[in-house]
């Protein structure tokens, strides 16, 4: 497995975390997960992940011009734009 770094841009704010996973869509979908049983974005969780996981799903998560292992993706909610990355992240060396 790998370590994923994902950051959100979402009612103003921007959120990071990680999470370890074979790829970036299953760091998404577990990203979403935590996101459902956290209730992170309050009452807005659930939405907001069911419009992530639709992204990844649907497979367009797009690599970022230039970059390795660093991709998009945006969705909506409520009519707002969500920006989304998620980032293969090398973990420190030990």
């Amino acid at each position: 497995m790998s370590l994923y770094t994902i950051v959100l841009e979402y009612g103003g704010g921007t959120y990071v975390s990680q999470t370890h996973a074979d790829d970036k869509e299953s760091a998404l979908s577990s990203w979403c997960k935590t996101v459902r049983t956290d209730m992170d974005f309050g009452p807005d969780s659930c939405p907001l992940a069911e419009g992530i996981e639709q992204e990844a799903d649907a497979a367009r998560l797009s690599l970022l011009n230039g970059l390795q292992s660093a991709w998009s993706f945006t969705t909506l909610l409520k009519g707002q734009v969500i920006l989304g990355h998620v980032i293969k992240t090398a973990p420190r060396p030990a």
